[in-house]
């Protein structure tokens, strides 16, 4: 039986497949094939917009999730395992042979420039004035050692200040200086590191008939251990001032962990 042709198969008398009859299959297949490359030619042009559509959003999430100019840092919890990552600002840091000892941001600093100089910094120096918390990190765990309130740093850069170190039997010994300069006398901050066990804590400056988170020393000199004792020069008299035969008078200080304090045992007045 023949089936029905289209037009154009009739003007096709000398094609070659005159003698072959067009039949419903034939018809079904063609019509078939053009359909589907229609819905294809359709498809191509929304599947590109949306793989550059997603390629777009996750690099807008990478750029939130790590913001140019920040520190994240991975924190660990005592027992050793992950906590969510932070972004902190370390101003102050000192380093042991297992561990670092840091003074963090606690939240965000006010930052200004000194503007003018004096016998606190240059014109160019920067001050930083925030609550800091001191922590030691070894060994995976960190330990939150005290928080240091409404403290002023004050530094040429915003670079991290690098603590002193000073080497006892018992301990390594940290000072924080957070003002580099000043005009009569360096305050400082100590933190012992135990050998051995590792443990961090803030010393207090224990005298005759006082004891306080801080001491100071005088500008211009250093910080210096003789006999495992801290030696600090200072200026006496008013106001920091007083007749040369003062100018370089020595407290020393022995170390004493179980009171987590640095102890005056010698007071020398006057030039030897």
């Amino acid at each position: 039986m023949n089936e029905e042709k289209p037009d154009w198969y009739e003007r096709a008398q000398q094609g070659p497949f005159q003698n072959e009859p067009f039949t419903a299959e034939m018809k079904n297949k063609v019509q078939v094939s053009l359909t589907q490359g229609s819905h294809r030619s359709k498809r191509r042009p929304y599947l590109r917009v949306g793989m550059t559509g997603v390629l777009l959003f996750v690099t807008l999430l990478l750029l939130i999730q790590f913001p140019w100019g920040e520190r994240t840092v991975q924190q660990h919890t005592a027992g050793g395992g992950p906590s969510p990552s932070v972004t902190e600002t370390i101003r102050a840091e000192g380093t042991t042979d297992e561990g670092t000892l840091q003074v963090v941001a606690i939240d965000k600093e006010e930052i200004t420039e000194l503007g003018a100089p004096s016998c606190f910094g240059l014109e160019t120096d920067l001050s930083f004035k925030g609550d800091y918390k001191v922590k030691y990190a070894a060994e995976g765990t960190s330990e939150d050692v005290v928080v240091l309130e409404d403290l002023t740093f004050i530094q040429p850069t915003s670079a991290a200040l690098q603590m002193i170190r000073l080497p006892f039997q018992e301990a390594d010994v940290f000072i924080l200086a957070p003002q580099y300069k000043d005009c009569h006398g360096i305050q400082i901050y100590a933190f012992a590191v135990e050998h051995g066990s590792g443990k961090a804590v803030q010393l207090q400056f224990e005298e005759e008939f006082s004891r306080a988170s801080t001491s100071y020393y005088r500008p211009g000199t250093t910080l210096t251990v003789k006999d495992n004792k801290l030696v600090l020069k200072s200026t006496e008299g008013p106001g920091g001032e007083g007749s040369p035969e003062y100018n370089m008078a020595e407290r020393m200080y022995q170390l004493d962990l179980r009171q987590n304090a640095m102890v005056m045992v010698l007071r020398k007045d006057r030039k030897s």
